[in-house]
């Protein structure tokens, strides 16, 4: 069974998206990477992804942005907010905006690896719906 995830990973750092993507392909995962916010967004409109990894700061768009239009593309991504730049404001903001969770650079690779197998244990085990 394969238990990999299909992740978008977002960031103007082209160093820090090869080597994540690099290293978490080496853990069975199916990676795709850019650099802008605008091009992710092109792409998810068309391709289900199972996690989003995406820096807060970057050109013309940054992460908070684009986890708002992420989540109305579809509500029950999950989409992770990376940053060196961590606030109290952008950690609540994130957070109410839906991210599901929160990472400060520089961040230890366990660190992406715990919330990448939560992702996959919920996928195992998909939450209930809420009824109305």
């Amino acid at each position: 069974m394969d238990n990999g995830l299909d992740i978008l990973i977002v960031d103007d750092d082209t160093k820090l998206l090869d080597v994540l993507t690099t290293l978490l392909q080496m853990e069975g995962h199916r990676m795709t990477a850019y650099d802008t916010a605008q091009e992710a967004l092109m792409l998810a409109k068309d391709k289900p992804f199972d996690l989003v990894i995406t820096d807060l700061r970057m050109r013309r768009m940054d992460g908070l942005q684009l986890l708002k239009v992420a989540k109305l593309i579809n509500p029950d991504l999950r989409v992770v907010i990376m940053t060196a730049y961590a606030t109290v404001d952008t950690t609540v903001e994130a957070m109410r905006s839906g991210a599901y969770d929160y990472l400060r650079k520089p961040f230890k690779l366990n660190e992406i690896k715990a919330i990448i197998r939560r992702v996959q244990e919920e996928k195992r085990e998909p939450r209930p719906r809420e009824s109305s």
